[in-house]
């Protein structure tokens, strides 16, 4: 069993390939990989993948026995047929490609091939997200106080919420500290947020921006939506008509 010519001292993994993100519902499956060497020393190699911290794997091949068995939560979600593109016998079922990958299957992949002569293991993150439903920043004045609001739906996993001040006189915006955050989940387990805070307005400037940034850790999804506030009410009815749905944008960096 010596592996395309390479010299190891036991099976070892060169190379694991996991996607860290991927949106709910826009891909028909999902291929995880697990790319490993060995020598006439690995006899009764067997490939075993993890979820999470499970101890019980949600796969494992046997391909001296030529026996596969899933479990967990990806029993039934793979797609017993695939193999990989290999010669290789002892490589052939080492992938996963599982079928409509969704919010469920986000978390860690762990990938451990034993043999008598040692093991080696290697684990990756993916996170299945769904963006922003909604995106909406409100002003409210009262008593001298400007207060900013911010409201992002139906996110999964629990998002991050930030809010920022754009001053004229500055080159770049600076974030909003000791704002006030509430979350909630709804039916559908995905997560609202919202963010507030409240600003003296005899010193904040004529005209200033605000802006939210909702973003998805562990991916690089970000959404922001941007509105200009103007000293005087009648002003501010306006923008919140027109800005805001001029600079609400969304950014997707692959």
């Amino acid at each position: 069993m010596i592996h395309s010519g390479i010299v190891c001292l036991a099976v070892e993994i060169k190379r694991l390939s996991v996607p860290r993100w991927i949106e709910n519902g826009t891909e028909a499956s999902v291929t995880l990989d697990c790319e490993y060497v060995y020598n006439q020393n690995d006899i009764r190699l067997v490939v075993k993948w993890f979820f999470d911290d499970n101890l019980e794997p949600v796969y494992q091949w046997i391909p001296e026995l030529g026996m596969r068995h899933t479990s967990g939560i990806l029993h039934g979600r793979l797609d017993l047929n695939y193999s990989v593109n290999t010669v290789d016998a002892y490589s052939k079922y080492r992938a996963l490609k599982i079928s409509r990958p969704s919010t469920e299957l986000s978390g860690k992949y762990t990938c451990l091939v034993t043999s008598l002569a040692g093991q080696d293991s290697r684990a990756q993150l993916m996170t299945v997200f769904v963006p922003a439903r909604t995106l909406d920043m409100k002003f409210h004045t009262s008593h001298n106080l400007l207060n900013v609001s911010c409201e992002a739906t139906g996110l999964f996993p629990r998002p991050k919420l930030d809010l920022y001040r754009l001053v004229p006189s500055q080159r770049t915006p600076s974030i909003v500290q000791d704002v006030q955050t509430s979350t909630s989940k709804d039916d559908e387990h995905a997560y609202n947020m919202t963010l507030q805070k409240s600003f003296d307005l005899p010193v904040l400037p004529e005209t200033s921006g605000f802006e939210c940034v909702v973003q998805i850790p562990g991916t690089n999804y970000q959404r922001r939506k941007r509105v200009a506030y103007y000293a005087g009410t009648s002003q501010v009815s306006r923008c919140l008509g027109v800005c805001g749905k001029i600079t609400d944008f969304i950014s997707l960096h692959f």
